[in-house]
């Protein structure tokens, strides 16, 4: 019962839930991006008789470009802005997930999932630091509630 009144005493701001709406959005879409290749790899396989190494090649490139992208994107965030960098992070993730429409062969495959994994990587990276730094240090459960990040319950109760 103290969690519950505790956690009812948090209040997010207007900029605050900006940033939750949009950094879950993301999160989301990222999450949904990955499981929708899961389910289009059988058929990705078929139509373009690719082995099973070839297929696997498919999301371990994802993968890199992701390590790449955050590595890359983390330091930009620092030095141009993380809610310019993360806008821009969103829009290579989206225009490259896009491409794979158009995407006939395994090298464009590959491209396309590379440069997918380049701007989730950033925009995970850069989404998570913006979603934390947007909640005081004081207030952690409720940027640990708003992120869905495990959360000790002894921090939700009130301090006596």
């Amino acid at each position: 019962m103290k969690s519950i009144t505790a956690h009812s005493q948090h209040h997010l701001s207007n900029y605050q839930s900006k940033v939750v709406a949009s950094t879950t959005a993301g999160f989301g879409l990222e999450n949904m991006d990955v499981m929708f290749l899961s389910f289009a790899l059988s058929s990705i396989i078929a139509d373009l008789h690719l082995s099973g190494t070839q297929a696997g090649l498919i999301a371990t490139i994802t993968n890199i470009g992701m390590l790449l992208g955050g590595v890359f994107f983390g330091v930009l965030a620092d030095r141009v802005g993380r809610v310019k960098t993360f806008t821009y992070t969103i829009f290579i993730f989206a225009f490259a997930t896009a491409a794979l429409f158009w995407a006939n062969s395994l090298p464009l495959i590959y491209l396309c999932r590379f440069l997918a994994g380049i701007g989730a990587g950033g925009e995970y990276g850069i989404g998570m630091t913006v979603l934390a730094e947007s909640f005081p240090k004081n207030n952690s459960a409720a940027f640990h509630h708003s992120s869905g990040l495990p959360v000790n319950s002894e921090r939700l109760s009130p301090p006596y």
